[in-house]
Order: C-alpha cells, then structure tokens, then sequence
C-alpha cells in the first residue's frame, strides 16, 4: 500500500560535499564531451524573437517513461538536474496547448484541462519568468492546455514532461517562429523550465538529458540517441497513487543514500556511452533503476507501491527466473511499464496477468497545426479572458 510519514523532510538540494560536486561536474562534463564527438550533442541555433501582438500559436507534447532515472535539482530555478537521465517517448496520452501572445505585462494565465488553478498558474509564471531573462522578450503568455489519455487516472506516466513540451513548443513556435518549433532540441531547453522531464520528451525517440552541477543554461537539453526503438515493445498497467512528483524530489534527495545514488549514475551512462547504448543495457538499467528509486523514497519514510504493482513487480521476477526475456520500469508512481525486445515474450508475460495493459509504442514527433475547430475554440477562450 502507499504510504507517507508526516513531517518528513522535505530538503530540495542535497548536502553534497565540495568534492562530490565537483567529481559530478568532471563526469558530466565527461559525457558531454563524449556525446558530442559522437555528433549526438551540437551547439543550439539561434532564432531572432518576432512577437505579435494576439497570435496564436500551438504545440503538443507526448509524455515519456525513463530508464535513468532523475530526482533532485541542482539549479530549482533553471531545473538543471543533479544528474543524467534516459528515456522514451511514449503514447499513452498527449497534451495539446495554445498559446496566446499579450504585449501587457502581469497577464500570464494556465488553464489545464478547462480548470484554472493557483499551482498551475505559479508554476507557469516561474518557468515564463526565467524564459523571458534567457531571451529578453517581454509580454505575456497565456495558455489553453488539454490531455487526452488513454487511461482515466494513473500517477507515473510523465504527464508532466508531455505538458511541458506542448507548452514549450507552443511558446517557442509563438515567439520564435515554425522553424524553432520543429527544432526539438531548441524546444527541449525550453520545455526543461517547465518540468526536467519535458526537456527528453522533445526530442522524440529515447533522449539524453546530459545535466550535471556547473553546466551552462544554454548547454542543458536532452538530445535523441541513435536507439532502433522499433525493436522496443511495451505495454503499461496504469495505477494511481496520491503522492505528488515534486514531493519525490525533495523526499529522495534528503535520502542519505542520495549521493551514491547520482554518482553511480555518471558511471553508468558512461558506460552506455562505450556500449552504444545496446537495448538489452537499457531495459536491465532501467529495472533496477526503478528498485533503486523506490529504494531512495522508501529511506525517506514513503512507498510508492500498491498491491497491484507489487503483484506485478513479482511477475516480472517469477517470469525471469524461468528463463522469460521481460523488464520493468516505473518512475515515481505505481504504474508498471513490462518491456522487451521480443513481442512474444511481452504478449506471454501480459496473458498470465489477471489485468489488463495499454500496449505503448514510441510515437513520431508530435504536430504544430491544430484543427479548425480546436483553433476557433481557443481563440474565443483567448478572447473571454479579461
């Protein structure tokens, strides 16, 4: 069952020593340099700002699943990560947004899923906050957001990150135009002001989120990697559970088990890096990955885990140890994502469970051109917002 202590410590930036921080800058920098001799990182394109007053500008955003795992901030303003993180784009919902440009200042607004909400609305103003210090654009910006999922209610599917690519290329495509819209790794940087994990929802594909303490603002995104996910089956049993993702951040990051937790993990990309990212590496990472999560939450006084994701964790055990090629991943919630690179060794783990799953794929980029319909809604919500 889940479950959470009271008055737990909430601690947002672990007590890393000074020769911690600086070791996880060296490897970071390590894996960056590795990844762009590998021509998989490439310095950004610039884009010059054409703001128009009332344009309407729209983006979507699909939600991602991670095999390296992050939780923790080093920089909780420009959420710059503590650590590198994997992982895929998946297409169990999309979030689409519009975007609306205003010359006067003050009037940021979030409406999610038709509710308008405080926490939306804050969170919204920081990330514009930082966005318009990075370009020097002024104005503000306001937002029609809706998720379509195909589950009713489920905590760990990332829909955080595919809200934040939609917003973000949303964003971008309004201030910077198409060209910087359909650039993933442009909207990726971006999209990491809204949540980390938005910033490897972007790029499409499985990603790279190179992040370590000391890199530069500029630096910070995620970039695709050259992964056949073709050859990549999945399929999730959703779950829900009432613990909220930002409260992980700061529950596993006053974890004393926390620092081994981010240095282990330079060593492991690292070593993917060297292997070539091999698939098989991946989804065996991403297992006990998620054991190591749920290790560091567990430490800080919460599971995460209810009796269906724990029957399920126990499957997936059960069916390995007689020889079946499946893996798991979940981030922090109680929905189990069964993996393989075999479609039948998937199918045969799914027939012996008494529930049912959504089977995944990972899905092409996302589009910039909504209906004329779902145009002509925003506008007239737009255009009722005084």
């Amino acid at each position: 069952m889940v479950t959470a202590m009271k008055n737990m410590p909430q601690a947002t930036k672990p007590a890393f020593s000074e020769s911690e921080l600086a070791e996880f800058a060296s490897k970071g920098r390590q894996i960056l340099a590795l990844l762009k001799s590998k021509g998989l990182y490439k310095p950004l394109k610039t884009y010059p700002a054409r703001l128009e007053e009332g344009r309407i500008t729209y983006g979507e955003g699909r939600p991602i699943t991670a095999f390296e795992k992050f939780l923790g901030y080093y920089d909780k303003i420009a959420n710059i990560a503590n650590s590198p993180s994997i992982s895929i784009v998946t297409d169990f919902s999309v979030a689409r947004c519009f975007c609306k440009y205003v010359s006067a200042a003050g009037m940021d607004r979030v409406v999610l899923d038709g509710e308008s909400d405080e926490r939306y609305t804050k969170r919204s103003v920081k990330a514009l906050d930082k966005f318009r210090e990075i370009t020097g654009v002024e104005g503000s910006f306001q937002f029609s957001i809706v998720r379509v999922k195909k589950y009713s209610k489920a905590k760990g599917l990332g829909e955080s990150a595919a809200v934040a690519e939609a917003t973000s290329r949303a964003l971008v495509g309004n201030v910077f135009g198409d060209a910087a819209a359909k650039d993933n790794e442009y909207v990726s940087r971006f999209a990491r002001l809204v949540s980390g994990s938005g910033t490897r929802a972007a790029t499409g594909g499985m990603s790279i989120w190179a992040s370590f303490p000391g890199i530069g603002e500029a630096e910070c995104y995620a970039a695709r990697l050259p992964v056949d996910t073709s050859k990549l089956h999945f399929a999730v049993f959703p779950d829900f559970h009432n613990i909220q993702t930002m409260d992980a951040h700061g529950i596993a990051s006053s974890s004393e088990f926390y620092a081994t937790w981010i240095k282990n993990k330079y060593d492991r990309v690292l070593k993917l890096i060297g292997a070539g990212f091999d698939l098989e590496d991946l989804m065996r990472y991403a297992q006990a990955d998620t054991f190591r999560l749920r290790a560091l939450l567990m430490s800080g006084g919460v599971a995460i885990d209810t009796e269906k994701s724990l029957s399920l964790i126990n499957a997936v055990s059960s069916f390995q140890q007689g020889g079946g090629r499946v893996w798991l991943t979940a981030d922090t919630g109680p929905s189990i994502v069964v993996m393989s690179d075999d479609k039948d060794e998937l199918d045969a783990f799914v027939s012996g469970q008494r529930s049912r799953p959504i089977y995944g794929h990972v899905p092409e980029l996302t589009g910039l051109s909504p209906d004329a319909a779902a145009m002509a809604k925003a506008t007239d919500f737009f255009n009722s917002i005084r």
